[in-house]
């Protein structure tokens, strides 16, 4: 397939961009949690935290690759995850913290945590090779190059 090379240049790009942090350790991409697109980004996301809910339940268009994203805090010290393997029952979510912290040293790849729902920053999933979510992504197109940008544009469903 033609297209495989730059899907698989747009992922990688998406989860180096996926892990940004904050403005108190290491910016990504210019854009800290103070910046108030980012703001607006993240309200955005939780507002539509139950969209997610829904098709995670039912998967009913093909839908894979659900993710959350949360913050943790370490001291004073901040950095952003994206977490996978999610399960939610009885009122609870747990997830699988999918990448290595730079910053942060109270937890570590692979970790499986209790999140509460008010935690989730962020929120995405995959349909018909589109990233359906990832509000926090938006505000960073505005900094990136402008090749790195229109291939993210092209991945994300509602850029």
């Amino acid at each position: 397939m033609k297209r495989t090379p730059s899907i698989l240049l747009i992922i990688g790009v998406s989860l180096a961009l996926l892990t940004a942090c904050s403005k108190r350790d290491k910016v990504v991409h210019g854009v800290g949690d103070d910046d108030p697109e980012m703001i607006a980004a993240i309200a955005k996301a939780r507002r539509t935290l139950p969209q997610f809910w829904q098709t995670f339940e039912k998967r009913d268009r093909g839908e894979t690759n659900f993710s959350l994203k949360i913050k943790i805090t370490d001291k004073t010290r901040i950095e952003h995850f994206w977490l996978t393997d999610i399960e939610r029952q009885d009122g609870k979510v747990m997830a699988t913290i999918k990448n290595s912290p730079n910053i942060v040293a109270n937890v570590k790849r692979g970790d499986r945590l209790e999140i509460p729902e008010a935690k989730i920053q962020d929120w995405s999933y995959m349909r018909g090779g589109k990233m359906i979510g990832n509000e926090t992504i938006k505000p960073m197109l505005k900094t990136m190059r402008a090749e790195e940008a229109a291939a993210l544009k092209g991945f994300l469903e509602d850029p």
